[in-house]
């Protein structure tokens, strides 16, 4: 049985990792006992390529995948949630006073990296005891800088005071849709609805690029984001897991 489409190397992510990654992704609506076949062989291509760390990411009503996926010995990472917006039903609300909204800048750049480094606790990459001291928050700066570059992202909003970025929204279109990929907010500036600004100013920007609608993901733990979308308009789509195993 050959898999290869079962799996994939993630390039990005084994030189953040510093060792071979790679992401299984399983058909739907599958018996336990195909999915255990599946994962099976697909480890199997996986350990023969020299994969030392494979990730996984299935819907959370998708049991008998999870099952199995738990019975080969991947270990659960992360829930996350999604949300989704059209923005025909969505009403613009503006900025709190003294903060302004707008893309980035390079000038930014020092101030959006020291916050991709800090402001990241919740996701799977810090929840993963595979990764050495600092990985996590050292790929989410690299992962920022690609955004603000254009590698990662086709924009990233900007929330500054003072000509200070404080924190920051990086959005990607993909046809009609668009997708908030990382936000973050300086841990000094919070509760000050900052993140609820810069969420508008990606909203607006995806209007002006004619996306009809937008999603975004955030973990089952991070309610205060759940609560910030929500109020925004947006809805609850789907809800996954993602689950890891070292080879």
């Amino acid at each position: 049985m050959r898999t290869l489409s079962l799996w994939q190397p993630l390039p990005w992510d084994s030189e953040q990792f510093g060792f071979p990654a790679a992401r299984l992704e399983l058909p739907a609506a599958e018996a336990r006992e195909r999915y255990e076949k599946l994962v099976e062989a697909a480890l199997a291509e996986c350990r023969q390529a020299g994969i030392r760390h494979i990730v996984a990411r299935v819907g959370a009503g998708e049991l008998a995948a999870i099952h199995a996926l738990e019975a080969a010995g991947f270990e659960t990472l992360d829930g996350i949630q999604t949300l989704a917006l059209e923005l025909a039903d969505w009403t613009p609300a503006a900025a709190p006073d003294g903060i302004e909204v707008r893309l980035f800048r390079p000038a930014d750049l020092g101030s959006v990296l020291a916050i991709a480094r800090t402001s990241y606790v919740c996701d799977r990459f810090h929840a993963d005891s595979a990764l050495g001291p600092g990985v996590a928050d050292a790929l989410h700066a690299a992962w920022v800088r690609n955004c603000c570059s254009g590698q990662a992202a086709d924009a990233v909003v900007v929330g500054a005071q003072d000509g200070e970025a404080l924190g920051f929204v990086t959005c990607k279109l993909e046809g009609r849709r668009g997708r908030i990929i990382l936000v973050a907010t300086a841990s000094r500036a919070r509760g000050r609805g900052i993140a609820r600004a810069m969420t508008e100013g990606a909203l607006r920007w995806f209007q002006s690029q004619g996306a009809e609608g937008v999603e975004v993901g955030t973990q089952l733990r991070n309610v205060a984001a759940a609560r910030l979308y929500e109020s925004r308009g947006f809805r609850l789509t789907a809800v996954s897991l993602t689950l890891r195993k070292v080879l």
